[in-house]
């Protein structure tokens, strides 16, 4: 028989235990890959503003600003799967339980 937990999983046959941001981040080295995880976030969401206002303050030309864009959001999927890696499997497991809980339905008491 196998005794060993698996991530997700407690002690009691068919329960599992809930996943938590402080259970994710436990340690200083994931706490700053956590922050890089949302700096990342806003980087790719945030690539278009961002490099336009930078592309504004330089005073660069419309093609220039472009590749600017294009470097702000490279530079947020490097940090993104850069991070991802020290932080693994719990983060996606992490996101997507949060996700499934934002689109579950509530059952009706009757």
């Amino acid at each position: 028989m196998n005794n060993t937990l698996h991530q997700g999983e407690s002690e009691i046959p068919g329960t599992q235990e809930t996943r938590t941001l402080k259970s994710l981040v436990n340690t200083p080295l994931k706490r700053i890959m956590f922050g890089i995880q949302i700096l990342s976030y806003i980087l790719i969401v945030g690539s278009p503003a961002i490099g336009a206002g930078l592309g504004r303050m330089l005073e660069l030309k419309p093609g220039q600003t472009a590749g600017l864009i294009f470097g702000v959001f490279i530079a947020g999927e490097v940090l993104f799967y850069g991070s991802l890696i020290f932080l693994g499997k719990e983060l996606v497991l992490f996101l997507r339980d949060k996700m499934k809980s934002w689109f579950r339905r509530k059952k009706r008491n009757r």
